[in-house]
This record gives C-alpha cells, structure tokens and sequence, in this order.
C-alpha cells in the first residue's frame, strides 16, 4: 500500500513539472501574435494571457477523456499496470518536452502524450498478453486503435485546414486593409473585429462547457433561436463600440482584437490543452480514490472499469475540488509563463520564421528548401506571365509596405503588423474551439503554428532573401514533430518495461535520470541563451543611423572580435598538439558562435549605413570593409578547428614530436603577433601599421619555412600521415588568418584617417 501511495504521490509531482516544460513550450501558441505585433507591453499581454488560462481551465474537464480512455481500454486493466503506464508516460513526457525547449523548438505536446500513451500501452500489452493471460485478452482489447486513428486524423486534417484557413483569411484581409491602413479603414476594422469577436463568443457558446450552460440557465434561453438574438446584440453593441473608439477617439481596432484574440485563443489552449499535462495524473489521482473507496486491498486485483463518459463519479471528483485542481494547474501555468527562459527561447523561434523583414537567420537552407522555393518561383512567373496585367498590378499595388522602421515607441522589434495579428489569432480560436466543441484533442501547436505560416506566406514575409531559411525552418519544425510522435512511441515503451521488470529499482534510477537531464539541460540553454543574447543585439535599433555614432561600439567589437579570434587559434592549435577531443570541440562551438556574431554585426551595420548620411561613405564603406575582414577571420578559424576536430575525434594517429614542436613555435610566433596587433589598435596607433606589415612578413616567411620542413619530411618518407597534411592545411589556413588580420588593421586606419579629413 505504501508503494502505491508512492507512486500516485510521484505521479502528481511529475504531474506539476509537466505542466511547467509544457507551457513553456505552447505559451508561443496564444502569445505569439500580440508579442510579435507589439500591441501592448509584455506584462500587460501576460496579464491578459494569464486569465484565459485560469478561467479555460475550469472549462477543460471533458478533454480529459483522452488520458483516461480514449488511447486504450481501461476496463481490462488492473490499477497497479495503469500506474506503470502513467508513470512511463509522465517521465518520457517531461524529457521530451524539456529537450525541445532547451533548443528553441515549438513541438506538439499533444502528440508526444499520444503517442506516450500508445506505445506504454503496446508494451503494457505485450507484456500481459506474453504473460498468464487468464482473460485471453490480445491487443484489440487493450488498446482502442479505431479512437487512435481518428485522433490523428483530427490532427492531420487541422494542419491541411489551418495552413489553407490562414494563408487565405490573410490574403483577403491584406487585400482590403493594405499595409498602409494607418489612420483609415475605421469602419470596416470596427465590422471586422464586431464578427471576429462575435465569432469567438458564439463557438466559446457552443461548446460543451460549464460557461455555456450558465449563461443559458441565466439568461433562460435555448441554444437556438435565442442565442441567435444574443450573438446579434452583442455584435451591434461591440460594432458600436467599435465605430465611436476608432472615429472618436482613434483608437486602432486591430490592437483590441488581437488582445481580445489573445484571452480567447488562451482559453481555446487551456481547456483543450491541459490534458496534456495533468491529464495523466489526475487519471491515476481518480484510480487511487476509487480503489480505495471500494474495499478492495490489492491494486493488481482492481479493474479499472471506474469511468463512464469520462468522467469519475466519486465524492471527491463530484466536489469543487475538481475545479481546484485546474486553477491550481492554471495558476502554475501564468507563473511559468511570466519566468520560463525556454518558453521565450521557443517564442523567438517562431517570432523569427514569421517576422516581416529580413534578417539574420537561425535556419540554414536545405535542399528541400531550395527546391520548394525554385518550384514556387517558377509557378509564380507562369502565372504571373499569363495574368492580365492590370489585375497583376492592381494585386501589386495593395501589397506595397509604407516606408517607416520596424520599431515600436519602446524600441522593440514589430515582426509583423496588427492586421496579421488579427487574423492569426481569430483563425487559431475559432479552429481550436471547433475541435475542443467535437472532442478533437487537435494540437494547438500544428494549428497555431501552420495558421502563422499560412498568413506569412500571404503576407509575402518569405522574400527571396529569407524564403529558403525559413522554410527550412518549417521544415524542420515539422520533422520535429515527426520525431516527438517517434521518440514519445519507443522512450515510453522502453521505460514501460523496464519500470514492470526492475520495479521500484526502476523508478529510482529513472527519476535521478530525470532530474540529471533537467539539470544539463537547462546549463544547455542558459550557455546558448547568452550567445543568442549578443547576437540579438544587432537587431535593436540605433538612437541615430548616422555612420559616426558606430565607431565607438563598431571599434571595441572588432577589437573583441581580434581578441576572441586569438583564443580559438590557440585553443585549436593546442587541442590538436594534446589530441585534447573535448577541448576542440568547444573551440568548434566558439568558432561557430564567432561566426555567427561575425555575421549579425555586418547586417547590423550594413542597416544601418542604409540610412547614413551621403556625406558619410567615404569614411563608411572601409568601416564595412573592416567588417567585412572578421567574417573571413571567422570562416579561417572553422576550416581550422573542424578538420582538426574530426581528425582527433576519429582516433587518427597524432602529430610526431618535431612535428608538435613545429606547431608549438608557430603558435608562439601568432601569438605574439596578435598581441602586439591588439595593444595598436586598442591605442590607435595606426602610424605603426608599417611596423606591423613588417612583423606580417616575418611571420609569413616562418609560416612558409615550417611548410617547407613539413614538405621535405614527407619527401623522404617521414610523416607520410592524414596528420601531416592536416597540418600542412593549417599553416595554410595560419597565412591567411595573419592576411586577413592585416587587411582589417589597414581598413579601420582608412577609416580613421578619411573620417579626419
């Protein structure tokens, strides 16, 4: 009995952890479109998000069919094998979930406890039917695969219809408002947002919630034709709302819609959503109550045939309790919201694939990206072609943009504008509370996520320059996906049967595993949350575009720059002396970090110089130049430390001893000449860049003797090794690292020395 007691205890702390890596990964689904639009100051969106949380909680209690009895058949299962298959479940849950956060990427929490619950239930199965068996059960008995398909249907089908809802919706908004609207389109924003809201209110009626039958039994009406006059005086009185905030006192509707939209979708999420995190628990918390209100004294002689409807009919559960319970797990939802780094990790995710301009790119392209993109193109110059031209122009001139920065009055990033916001959201409610009113337990992420898509596509936000990066990251995203259903089917079978053949064992050993895991995890994101905060910096807005006021900041980057470019050289010189795999496997990351720092700086200048002053580019565009040299610094260091890297890690034979000598002196001589190169640029001494041309030459010769020595070892026999012409690329690579430090100390003297004229 204690032992029992054990694990439903365990299940309920499980139970809040997942709540708190699984709204860390789907609060991007109901915040996305008020962050990304900038309608309101964080605080105030998290406010607004919060309460639908609290109040979508209480309404989610038909959802939680799913955990119960939706994926398997509860009635041919005792209480000791469910709380096995739980526990797999909630353990493979929180793993999976974190390691997604911790990498930025939105998954589907829906999926993950579907496919949990499939394959903890296979094994659960196997092993029973592999077992005494004395009821002859097989599988059909166990696992309920005709609810399994039509769920994953339901998900498959919201996906289709949410990309399509949101690219079309989009379209035809962008068609009538433009992306000039400011100051216009009063009326028809105050029609628009009078039918968004209605629409809203009308499915949050409809659905099988507690809401629902309150405001009927207050209002004494019938869900037909009274509900008919009810949405339509709310329409005329939200409409007249509207008409007298947006002509009288100018306020802009879409900002009110999208908050609007904002409670609403997060309502849609709790209650169609909590399933995904409690679901479980509370299961198993209803299974223990009931076993121990029927007298029964052994768990593995309790049918768990306790639920009819879904729903538990015991003291307990038919109490206030119940709805306890949710705001509870509603409140550790907001409180999670308002402090997970990895919920604003997987946020920026999102915001960056669906933002309206161009930038720096988290996603590399693919092939399939290339290809998708070359196919698109070629269809669109065939239509293009063959469309009446007036009409190709007129769709033209209703996409034109206005000219103004992409910044907000508190100098935050718009990654689209509210007429997007709008549309995502109101398009993502009314799909999620369609599912919610059919009992589809649809995945707020794959529908919130394609409608975003859908209205980037529409909304042209995937221009040749970002198209490739950014469906690479859908694609990605996708696959995720794939993997969630993937890892959540076999980890969840695996711990199943381990935990049913080692016991308590089991579970000691797997719950330390987990708290491990967390642990790394979160050193994980913090390392790479820090890195993507310096690269982020090249996004925020300058107080004034004028080239001069980069110098300051623009000097000590490239100094830092020079600096860090130093530490990897030696880093990945000694690692390869040392054959130290650990070692040079930070230098790769560093190199790779430099090189992506190297990159955001030049965009960020390179925006910034857009807006220079004329009278600013015979001093500006060696600045760039300069720029321009850290990325070649950046791309050196790569061709250096990934080769060697490869090389130590694949166990290949090391350096010689003269060999280690050799690369030992040439990195005291590089040494030195780095050092010597930052104390002048740090002084700005550029009336010693001769000075340093010379010590280049120097260094240059050494460079070219030590190729030499290596060549004539090879001549006679001597180091006939995949080391050897490793090191021979090095010392190429080491020439242009000095090249190219040189060509960056000559530029940024040009730059002074034209700024002083």
């Amino acid at each position: 009995m204690e032992y029992l007691y054990v694990l439903v205890v365990l299940l309920l702390v499980l139970g809040i952890a997942d709540l708190v890596v699984g709204i860390s990964n789907d609060a991007v689904n109901f915040l996305y479109s008020a962050i990304g639009s900038r309608v309101a100051k964080f605080k105030a969106i998290y406010l607004i998000a919060g309460a639908g949380l609290i109040i979508g909680t209480i309404f989610s209690g038909g959802m939680m069919e799913v955990a119960r009895k939706s994926i398997f058949y509860p009635e041919n299962l005792y209480l000791s094998q469910l709380l096995i298959l739980f526990l797999a479940v909630m353990i493979t849950d929180i793993i999976l979930v974190d390691l997604f956060n911790t990498f930025g990427f939105p998954t589907s929490t829906t999926i993950a406890i579907v496919f949990e619950l499939l394959g903890g239930a296979l094994a659960l199965g196997l092993i029973i039917i592999g077992g005494d068996n004395p009821d002859k059960l097989n599988i059909s008995h166990l696992i309920n695969t005709q609810r399994v398909f039509l769920i994953l249907t339901g998900i498959v089908i919201s996906i289709v219809l949410a990309f399509i809802s949101g690219s079309t919706i989009q379209f035809l908004a962008r068609l009538v408002f433009t992306f000039r609207y400011k100051e216009r389109f009063r009326f028809l924003f105050s029609l628009a947002g009078a039918i968004s809201l209605t629409s809203i209110l009308f499915l949050l009626l409809k659905k099988d919630i507690w809401l629902a039958d309150f405001i009927y039994k207050l209002l004494h009406i019938g869900a037909d034709f009274n509900l008919i006059i009810i949405l339509s005086l709310f329409f005329a009185i939200t409409f007249s709302l509207f008409i007298v905030l947006a002509l009288i006192f100018k306020v802009d509707i879409p900002k009110i819609v999208v908050l609007c939209g904002t409670f609403a979708l997060a309502l849609s999420f709790a209650a169609n959503d909590l399933v995904n995190f409690i679901g479980v628990p509370l299961a198993a918390l209803e299974g223990f109550v009931s076993f121990k209100q029927s007298g029964v004294s052994d768990s593995s002689q309790f049918l768990m045939n306790i639920w009819e409807g879904g729903v538990l009919n015991t003291k307990l559960f038919a109490t206030n309790w119940y709805n306890c319970i949710y705001i509870f797990a509603g409140i550790i939802m907001v409180v999670t919201m308002f402090y997970s780094k990895k919920a604003r990790t997987v946020m920026n995710t999102e915001l960056y694939l669906g933002r309206q301009d161009a930038g720096y790119e988290n996603f590399e392209p693919s092939a399939m990206s290339r290809l998708m993109v070359r196919a698109f193109l070629l269809a669109y110059k065939g239509i293009i072609s063959k469309a009446p031209k007036k009409m190709v122009a007129r769709f033209s001139n209703r996409y034109k943009r206005y000219d103004d920065n992409r910044y907000s009055e508190s100098e935050e990033i718009i990654y689209f504008d509210t007429v997007r916001g709008s549309v995502n959201l109101v398009v993502s409610s009314i799909l999620i509370t369609i599912g919610t009113y059919f009992k589809f337990p649809l995945s707020t992420t794959f529908v919130v996520f394609m409608v975003a898509m859908g209205t980037s596509l529409s909304d042209q936000a995937w221009g040749r320059d970002s198209a490739v990066y950014r469906i690479s990251g859908v694609l990605s995203v996708l696959g995720g996906w794939f993997i969630t259903a993937s890892v959540g089917f076999v980890g969840a079978f695996i711990i199943t049967v381990f935990i049913w053949w080692a016991e308590i064992y089991a579970i000691i050993i797997l719950v330390m595993m987990l708290c491990l895991i967390i642990y790394q995890t979160n050193k994980i994101h913090k390392k790479a949350r820090l890195q993507r905060k310096a690269i982020k910096a090249a996004y925020k807005r300058q107080v004034n575009n004028d080239i001069e006021n980069l110098v300051d900041s623009g000097s000590e980057r490239i100094r830092k720059h020079i600096i860090e470019t130093l530490k990897i050289y030696i880093l990945a010189i000694q690692g390869f002396v040392d054959e130290n795999t650990r070692q040079l496997k930070e230098t790769c990351e560093k190199a790779k970090y430099l090189e992506k720092v190297s990159r955001s700086i030049k965009e960020e200048l390179f925006e910034s110089f857009s807006g220079s002053k004329n009278s600013t580019f015979d001093s500006g565009h060696y600045f760039i130049q300069a720029i321009d040299y850290l990325g070649e610094l950046s791309q050196t260091l790569r061709r250096i430390a990934d080769p060697v890297f490869t090389h130590v890690e694949n166990q290949h034979k090391g350096l010689s001893p003269s060999q280690k000598e050799d690369a030992l002196f040439l990195l005291e001589e590089v040494a030195g000449f780095f050092n010597y190169l930052i104390h002048i640029e740090k002084e700005q001494r550029f009336n010693a860049v001769p000075e340093m041309i010379e010590k280049q030459e120097v260094l240059l010769d050494i460079i070219e003797d030590l190729r030499r020595k290596q060549l004539k070892r090879i001549m006679v026999g001597v180091g006939k090794t995949k080391s050897s012409m490793l090191l021979l690329e090095c010392y190429a690579e080491s020439k242009n690292l000095v090249l190219y430090t040189i060509n960056l100390l000559k530029s940024h003297r040009d730059f002074y020395q034209e700024r002083a004229k």
